[in-house]
């Protein structure tokens, strides 16, 4: 998180009569303030009531509000946050947190950071609302006028496997704050001499990238600035997908120096669009391009990714019998663990790829 967030408990105020904070919200919505100058925090009643939290404790810091929420929310809770402290643009999303009594309510928060002449943030508010009852009605809801109310949104699924060696790339998922899933991995020359630790900062430098709202091609324009600001070698290949939310969710991906994602649907496995070429590896171009591709998604769908031309030219026929295995899989990660045990297992001559530079990812769509 931002590093101005880090609030002195001790200096929180529980209440402020007569203070510049927003003024309360009605019933089951409320308002908070957190003024990242003078550490002080200000939660209306409501807030408090929503996180079920008694007054007499005192409202939460930025950093402590992770806490109390489901282990999947916090880190995109913490992106959103930072990326509206570090960028100054407003934010809008939605969190599940956990009240000290054990119950789960899902709140949906906008707000925006307050930036002062100098371009800093100076104080972050946020309006909080209680939709749990709503989440809970939407699948027998109707609507006005008694028609069917529209599906609900499908759910996305990711799991990676590999590659054992970490300085042989990364191969990485993180879902972001606006409820889509990151899928990015890539690949680097054997020997590398930053071993570990090149693949780990281009990782995690393409986390960054994605929550701060960089589209896949955006993220490999990023990525060839950022390899000879930090000296590191340049990966054989890369490759950044983004699968947006909703009913109908697209698959918006873009490669650099290898192949683009699989897509298992209907027992078939077929490119997820045109294979098109791989383009230029990571920092090999003198004025870095990526063009970006997408096809629509839907429940059933399977996309697999891995690093490398060999790699696929064995996973695809493999995949070839395994289609219904994969429809039938219950989880991203068993679908991930299938297609890394078929392309570890594929062929035993010079061209079959080490298991430990093997990486696979796997995107379930229901």
């Amino acid at each position: 998180m931002h590093p101005a967030a880090h609030q002195d408990p001790r200096t929180v105020r529980r209440d402020a009569p007569g203070s510049t904070a927003p003024p309360g919200g009605s019933p089951g919505s409320g308002v908070a303030e957190w003024n990242l100058t003078t550490d002080e925090v200000y939660w209306s009643p409501e807030v408090f009531e929503i996180f079920g939290r008694d007054r007499s404790s005192g409202a939460l810091t930025l950093d402590q509000l992770p806490a109390h929420l489901l282990p999947d929310d916090q880190l995109p809770l913490q992106g959103m946050v930072t990326a509206a402290l570090v960028d100054g643009r407003p934010l809008a999303g939605e969190f599940r947190l956990v009240r000290p009594d054990g119950t789960v309510r899902t709140v949906h928060c906008t707000g925006e950071p307050v930036v002062g002449a100098d371009g800093h943030a100076e104080s972050l508010w946020l309006s909080l609302r209680d939709v749990s009852g709503h989440r809970a009605t939407a699948s027998v809801a109707r609507a006005p006028g008694g028609a069917t109310p529209p599906p609900d949104p499908v759910v996305l699924e990711a799991a990676a496997r590999g590659p054992a060696d970490a300085s042989a790339g990364w191969c990485d998922t993180l879902r972001l704050p606006d409820g889509g899933m990151l899928l990015a991995l890539g690949s680097v020359a054997p020997g590398d001499p930053d071993g570990g630790a090149g693949p780990a900062t281009l990782r995690d430098a393409l986390r960054g990238m994605a929550l701060a709202g960089a589209g896949p091609a955006r993220m490999l324009q990023l990525l060839d600035g950022l390899l000879p600001q930090c000296a590191l070698a340049p990966p054989q290949a890369a490759l950044c997908c983004h699968c947006a939310p909703g009913v109908r969710p697209d698959l918006v991906w873009a490669q650099a120096g290898g192949p683009g994602p699989l897509l298992v649907r209907d027992g078939e496995v077929r490119w997820a669009g045109s294979p098109g070429g791989p383009g230029d590896a990571p920092g090999a171009a003198p004025e870095p391009s990526a063009t970006q591709r997408r096809i629509g998604l839907r429940p059933g769908d399977v996309v697999l990714c891995t690093t490398g031309e060999r790699h696929l030219a064995l996973l695809g026929p493999a995949l070839g019998g395994a289609a219904p295995r994969l429809a039938a899989a219950a989880s991203a990660a068993e679908c991930a663990d299938l297609a890394f045990a078929l392309l570890t297992g594929a062929g035993t001559g010079p061209d079959a790829p080490a298991a430990s530079g093997v990486g696979v990812l796997a995107l379930l769509v229901r």
